[in-house]
């Protein structure tokens, strides 16, 4: 067959159509599942490491709080409550609120146990002050007595598991992680932290045995912290972490908590903290993911539409329209010009265009977690 130029114009035509028939048919095909993740209902339970205390005394951003920022960032946060953690609290504090179901602030109507009930996570840090409130410190270095430290080490183990039947029996759906201590006095002679050491490692065995017996996750933090003592615990005379030093434990939490939320799934999309699935696998191309462009950008609100003079898909939220051609590393973002290094494609008669470029242009977040190769999109 010979191409003239009016067949070559009918050909243009007729794969314009293809692509626009395949934009308006994937709104159909395009399959989206939710599973049983959903953002979270966060409360924090603890001392002054889950209140936030800084190593200057006041009391800033814990762990906690960067770890339901991260949530946040991916969508999976529905609320977060640190009132009930504070500075000084020991195991038997954090289980007499729950048992005698207090109330903190006049704003707190419900009380402890409502709370409770309505996490479907929740973090402890408890028995650090239980131990060094029995804790002697002389010119020598840290001490206790054997007996003191026998009966500190049955007191939190007895504490934790009772707390957490407490929460069982409050919320049985509830994820429980509870945090092993880091070394708070790693600026003591060498012979004085051989004394100490042990005494930590004995107190964290005992909280990671009564967490996991109670099926609670446990998280140590001891390594985390001690890669970079200046920088984690910078004030020598005070116990409590910088806020890279919360980083540390907050992305030690991060670690279990990601696999628990996501149901242990692996290089997968969530939009908004709901798991994406499409009739078209997303690619990999220069290290960049393509997406069906039905399959996330509707649920993000945005609207897509296909402009055959140009063979441009457009993506429009709000005041934002993002314009991309099909096989062209130029994108337009209000006009404006950008340079792109994956340009949208068309694989098995579905458009694919680059996730993050998009999701970013239109105000959306995204993030991707190296260990499970997960990505997550949130407005």
């Amino acid at each position: 067959m010979f191409y003239t130029k009016k067949n070559s114009v009918f050909v243009s035509l007729l794969l314009s159509f293809a692509l626009l028939f395949s934009l308006l048919l994937s709104n159909v095909t395009t399959v989206h599942a939710e599973t049983e993740t959903k953002p979270v209902t966060y409360l924090a339970l603890g001392d002054s490491l889950a209140a936030g205390q800084t190593p200057y005394f006041k009391i800033g951003k814990g762990y906690a709080d960067l770890l339901a920022e991260d949530l946040k960032e991916i969508g999976f946060l529905n609320s977060f409550s640190k009132q009930y953690a504070f500075s000084m609290y020991t195991s038997q504090k954090v289980l007499d609120d729950i048992l005698n179901d207090v109330r903190k602030g006049k704003d707190d109507t419900t009380g402890i146990r409502a709370h409770i009930a309505e996490a479907d996570m929740i973090t402890l840090d408890a028995g650090a002050n239980d131990l060094l409130q029995k804790m002697k410190r002389t010119d020598d270095g840290l001490s206790i007595d054997p007996v003191d430290l026998s009966e500190v080490l049955t007191q939190v183990e007895n504490n934790i598991k009772d707390i957490l039947v407490e929460i069982k029996s409050l919320n049985p759906q509830a994820k429980v992680y509870v945090m092993g201590y880091y070394n708070a006095y790693p600026y003591l002679p060498a012979d004085q932290q051989e004394q100490f050491l042990p005494i930590l490692n004995e107190l964290n065995d005992t909280i990671k045995e009564a967490a996991v017996s109670e099926d609670g996750v446990y998280v140590p933090t001891k390594e985390a912290i001690a890669v970079n003592v200046k920088v984690n615990l910078p004030n020598p005379s005070d116990i409590h972490p910088s806020v890279k030093g919360y980083e540390k434990i907050s992305g030690e939490f991060w670690e279990v908590v990601l696999p628990n939320i996501t149901n242990h799934l692996r290089e997968s999309i969530y939009v908004n903290g709901v798991f994406q699935t499409f009739d078209q696998d997303p690619v990999y191309i220069n290290g960049r993911t393509l997406v069906h462009v039905r399959g996330v950008f509707d649920d993000l609100g945005a609207t897509v539409s296909w402009d055959s003079k140009t063979n441009s898909v457009i993506i429009k939220k709000g005041t934002d329209v993002v314009k991309l051609e099909l096989n062209s590393n130029k994108a337009y973002k209000n006009g404006v010009l950008f340079n792109i290094d994956a340009s949208a494609k068309v694989i098995n008669n579905r458009t694919m265009i680059p996730l993050r470029f998009i999701s970013e242009s239109i105000g959306a977040k995204v993030k991707w977690d190296a260990g499970t190769g997960n990505i997550f999109i949130a407005n």
